[in-house]
């Protein structure tokens, strides 16, 4: 069972929204990663902004651990995936769109 407030996102990762404002379309949200997940491809059509909580995410650009922030530019391709494990607090804007 699912802990208080956070909802399947999709297989392996859930997500915790914090706060919205629709006004501008910006919001904030946790994200968890199981360990040994490797997320599909896929863009946002505007910026996001994370800050690992805990654990290791890797990218493109290498491993992120604790304490790192990572910004993904508009239409920056990514494929989120986890060794360990990772939760995250991510800020972003717009939409998602996977890879068919």
């Amino acid at each position: 069972m699912t802990e208080k407030g956070w909802k399947k996102l999709r297989n392996g990762i859930e997500i915790k929204h914090l706060a919205r404002d629709d006004a501008h379309n910006i919001q904030i949200d946790l994200i968890r990663i199981a360990p040994g997940l490797k997320d599909s491809p896929h863009w946002h059509d505007s910026w996001e902004w994370v800050y690992i909580l805990e654990g290791d995410l890797v990218d493109e650009r290498g491993v992120h651990k604790k304490g790192d922030f990572l910004i993904n530019q508009k239409d920056s391709r990514h494929q989120p995936a986890s060794e360990t494990g990772c939760t995250a607090l991510i800020v972003w804007c717009g939409s998602v769109r996977q890879e068919a």
